[in-house]
């Protein structure tokens, strides 16, 4: 009896034994599970830290790649602006010419080639002129000798029949023009400038006293005796036309001039490559104004545009046949 109740007692304590190391085995094993998870879950981060440095690498490198794209286009030159139509009151007009202080050194006039003959018709752009403001037409005879017409200075009022006593002004006159951009431009843009029959604005008959009075002043220090609110609008015209500069004293002219003077500036500007501008017919004007963008706002009698700051309009200017020329002067809307 007590030989069998220490075999029982042997075998008891051998199946706790092997129950001890199961459960111990299974509790490593769980054990085992609980850091294998861990260590995967260790190399699950890493490989998304990798993952997020090599996507941080990537957009780093993106967007490195991107702002060197960028300083190189900021580097790169400037796309020529294209031409436009420019349509705004006086005084927003005046706030688009760019600022900038003149230069004049090394002007020369012999720089701008003026008086130049485009449509090979045998009458050059000092001659256009001429035949478009005419408040009486004139013949034309050999070599476009001028004869029988009659001219009026919008400067000073003053008429005459015979147009050698007259000059064709540049309404920004060369010195100007090249102390505010024009040094930088090519020889052909330069001629263009100077022989801009494209837009009524830019060259004007006028009388030699009232041209040599100007000289190559702006409106800082010199304005015509007449119309000199429409002489303020033609000269930001013919400006922004150009994309010529104005230094600080004539901006500021003309900004004071702008509030008093009101109505509207509407000009077509001219590309930075053009070689020519395109001329045209300066003798047929259009009653209609959208069929010429240069042409003042119409009104209804000249006493409203003449209030408006407008008027003095001649044979040969776009608003000339709105009006009733009741003298047969060739002038209506006279101030």
């Amino acid at each position: 009896m007590a030989l069998l109740c220490s075999l029982l007692l042997a075998l008891t304590l051998a199946g706790c034994a092997d129950l001890g190391q199961g459960a111990g085995g299974r509790g490593g094993d769980r054990a085992g599970d609980r850091a294998d998870r861990a260590g995967d879950g260790n190399r699950d981060r890493d490989r998304s830290r990798d993952r997020g440095g090599d996507r941080v690498r990537d957009r780093g490198s993106d967007r490195g790649g991107d702002a060197g794209q960028g300083r190189r286009d900021a580097s790169a030159p400037a796309e020529r602006p294209a031409a436009r139509r420019v349509d705004a009151g006086f005084g927003r007009a005046v706030a688009m010419l760019r600022r900038a202080p003149e230069r004049g050194e090394g002007y020369d006039r012999d720089a701008f080639v003026h008086w130049t003959d485009a449509d090979r018709d045998g009458c050059d752009t000092r001659d256009e002129v001429l035949l478009a403001e005419a408040v009486r037409r004139p013949r034309v005879g050999d070599g476009c000798d001028l004869l029988g017409g009659r001219w009026v200075s919008p400067y000073d009022g003053e008429s005459t029949r015979d147009p050698s006593t007259f000059d064709v002004d540049h309404l920004v006159p060369l010195a100007d023009a090249w102390a505010s951009g024009a040094r930088r431009w090519s020889a052909t843009r330069r001629e263009a400038f100077a022989n801009d029959l494209g837009d009524r604005r830019s060259l004007v008959a006028v009388t030699a006293s009232s041209n040599r009075s100007k000289s190559d002043q702006d409106p800082s220090t010199w304005q015509p005796e007449r119309q000199r609110c429409r002489y303020l609008r033609d000269w930001t015209a013919v400006k922004l036309r150009w994309d010529l500069t104005a230094d600080r004293a004539e901006a500021r002219t003309l900004t004071r001039r702008a509030r008093a003077c009101g109505g509207r500036v509407t000009v077509r500007t001219v590309r930075a490559d053009d070689a020519t501008t395109p001329g045209r017919d300066r003798t047929d004007p259009s009653p209609d104004p959208s069929a010429d963008p240069s042409a003042d706002p119409r009104f209804d009698t000249c006493t409203d545009a003449g209030a408006a700051g407008y008027g003095d309009y001649r044979s040969g200017d776009p608003e000339y046949p709105w009006y009733d020329d009741a003298d047969g002067d060739g002038r209506v809307c006279e101030s």
